[in-house]
């Protein structure tokens, strides 16, 4: 059962919203505070006082969009705990089909990965990164306490296709083709597969690529 939000935080969820709707609409660099106080409908004073700047407003966004992603596997995996290889495909499946569910969505993180970058604000480019790695790392492990890799092994795996999701993404934004990314999709549940499959042969403990 959930419980009721409080006025400060179903201000806050609106503000979050508000930024995200600017960002859709404008980018990163025409958002300004002053457009998401106006697409959230609240003073700018209320703004401030609920986040301090405008990269600590980019968090959180960054945040909703890696929960909204989270969200959505956790329905896919409830109350099941299917061996390795069928965690692979829930996890590659389920996170391609929420990120093909908003395309802009997809050029907002992009954008606030090469803001990040090039305003010198590293953090949050390693943030938004660790925080897909922890999810994929966190999905891909066994949820009965039996790990049939090492943490080391997760990571690796978690990587692979961080890294594939990644290219498969841009890929799409700059030349959409549903029929392509789907089969590409199925390669890289194929080739995580294999090197799951390499890893546990060597007891979850090889260093195989993406250290």
């Amino acid at each position: 059962m959930k419980t009721m939000m409080t006025k400060s935080e179903v201000t806050r969820a609106q503000i979050i919203q508000g930024a995200l709707q600017a960002l859709e609409k404008t980018g990163v660099l025409g958002t300004t505070t002053r457009k998401i106080a106006a697409e959230a409908n609240v003073k700018l004073a209320t703004l401030h006082y609920h986040f301090e700047s405008k990269s600590a407003l980019l968090v959180a966004v960054l945040e909703v969009l890696i929960d909204e992603i989270a969200e959505r596997l956790r329905e896919d995996r409830a109350g099941t705990e299917p061996a390795l290889d069928e965690r692979i495909e829930i996890l590659i499946r389920g996170t391609w089909r929420s990120i093909t569910r908003s395309r802009t969505r997809q050029i907002v993180q992009y954008e606030l990965t090469l803001y990040a970058l090039r305003e010198g604000a590293q953090w949050l480019a390693d943030q938004q990164y660790e925080a897909y790695l922890r999810l994929y790392r966190d999905q891909l492990a066994s949820k009965s306490g039996k790990s049939e890799l090492s943490p080391q092994g997760y990571t690796t795996l978690a990587r692979f296709i961080l890294a594939g999701i990644d290219g498969l993404i841009l890929q799409e934004l700059v030349k959409p083709s549903r029929a392509r990314s789907n089969q590409a999709i199925e390669a890289l549940i194929f080739g995580t597969k294999q090197l799951s499959q390499q890893l546990l042969s060597s007891g979850g403990n090889r260093q195989v690529l993406l250290r």
